[in-house]
């Protein structure tokens, strides 16, 4: 039996190191941009000394991606193949405890169908190719939601440690991407919710206590080195730009709602068949932003101090006009569970699939081949999530068993739409996603085979 255990996990390993090599074949010997850079250059300047810095000034983003590319320079040279290799072995890794999560949870059945899809959905596996945060905050959101499991799901409970792991995992997260900063509040409440009548209350106090000391044991470190350097108390001080931005984005949005709702939903092709005008970039420009942060760093101000003042700013602009807010966190909730597909001939992913078509691009593609294309794309997408959200609601009866999953997949929506959201932003919850969508499909297949045994003995 151990054998056979050890023969499955090779043969994820390998399926999902195959995948990853596959998906990034054409990454390798690539320059890097965009993003990229600015960790790239962060990096380079821990190894040389010069701290947390990009372009002379603090670099305001979280530390552990930086740092983790800083290991990867300092052992193997500055390389970036080799961050790749190194990335696409994590994504390998990822897939193994996504197995591990779905076997305990659920069976053995929904574990092997999920480990598959993770493992060959290109939209997880290339981004092991960019220098970004993606692959390396997916294995710790896997890595910390599977510690939980060992703890509470056992007959007696696990071992106690393994909430201290939970905990600091979740905290190495937080310094990967600060969005699931508050996400171990909901961590909290959830095990008086789940344990209140199975635990006496000591010993749930204690669980969650230990859980948020674990948490904090990692965060604390980082958020005293930036209040002690005046860069503030936040994981990262750039939010009063997003903030910002985003107040700019609701009011110029608010003014065409409609159009910009068709867009985000069915793409700007077919919402400029009824509103020629509505331009498909207008909710990615941010010009007034640009401008301010550009004048507030050209009067000598730091990046912690221009956070100070946009916050207030566009919070003042958001309470006064909430409704506009909300309506640009549902353009953003569907923006975030939009497709991804692969483009370009390194395969890279859309940023956002909305402008697809939009335009007249590709005059040379007949309109019905567009339309067909898109509605296809969306359709497929949208019934993925749909067998998700079926799995998640079957299974939420037994909360204590799928509270964690669907918490999970709850925050990261909640979260990124409240405050920005582009489909890439999703990946790190889509092993949750393709989890309950099998969940979803079990259910239904199992329903049809009851109703057909049914009709044949009538």
């Amino acid at each position: 039996m151990i054998m056979f255990s050890k023969k499955i996990i090779f043969l994820i390993f390998f399926v999902a190191l195959t995948s990853g090599f596959f998906w990034n074949q054409k990454m390798f010997g690539q320059p890097i941009g965009s993003d990229q850079t600015l960790y790239d250059s962060v990096a380079k300047n821990l190894l040389s000394g010069r701290g947390f810095t990009y372009q002379g000034q603090e670099a305001g983003i979280e530390p552990l991606y930086p740092l983790f590319l800083a290991g990867i320079y300092g052992v193997l040279g500055h390389n970036y193949d080799a961050v790749r290799i190194v990335q696409i072995i994590l994504f390998a890794l990822t897939v193994v405890f996504i197995y591990f999560l779905a076997e305990k949870v659920f069976n053995k059945k929904i574990a092997i169908w999920s480990f598959l899809a993770v493992a060959l959905f290109y939209g997880l596996a290339n981004q092991a190719g960019n220098i970004t945060t993606e692959i390396l905050f997916t294995f710790l959101i896997i890595l910390f939601v599977y510690a939980l499991f060992k703890y509470f799901h056992n007959s007696n409970y696990g071992s106690i440690w393994w909430l201290a792991v939970s905990g600091i995992v979740l905290g190495l997260a937080a310094l990967t991407r600060g969005i699931v900063q508050f996400l171990p509040l909901f961590i909290a409440v959830n095990i008086f919710i789940v344990y209140r009548r199975k635990l006496p209350i000591k010993k749930i106090s204690l669980a969650a206590g230990i859980f948020i000391a674990g948490f904090l044991l990692v965060l604390i470190p980082w958020v005293a080195r930036n209040r002690l350097t005046n860069v503030g108390v936040a994981i990262v001080p750039r939010g009063g730009e997003i903030l910002y931005a985003r107040a700019e984005l609701m009011e110029n949005l608010y003014t065409n709602y409609p159009a910009h709702f068709i867009g985000h939903l069915f793409g700007y092709y077919f919402s400029q068949k009824i509103y020629p005008d509505v331009s498909s970039a207008a909710f990615r420009e941010t010009p007034i932003t640009e401008q301010r942060v550009g004048n507030l760093l050209k009067e000598g101000k730091s990046y912690a101090e221009i956070d100070r003042i946009l916050t207030v700013e566009a919070k003042n602009k958001i309470f006064g006009t909430p409704h506009k807010y909300i309506l640009m966190s549902l353009l953003d909730f569907i923006s975030f569970n939009s497709p991804i597909i692969p483009r370009g001939s390194l395969w890279g992913n859309t940023l956002t699939i909305h402008p697809m078509f939009a335009e007249g691009r590709h005059a040379q593609i007949p309109e019905w081949a567009k339309a067909g294309i898109i509605i296809g794309i969306r359709g497929i997408w949208f019934l993925f999530l749909f067998l998700a959200i079926y799995g998640a609601v079957k299974i939420a009866k037994n909360w204590a068993l799928s509270g964690w999953l669907i918490l999970i997949v709850v925050y990261f929506n909640l979260a990124y739409s409240a405050i920005h959201a582009i489909p890439r932003y999703a990946l790190p919850i889509y092993p949750f996603y393709v989890i309950l969508a099998v969940v979803g499909i079990s259910i239904l297949w199992e329903k049809l085979k009851a109703k057909k045994l049914l009709s044949l003995q009538v």
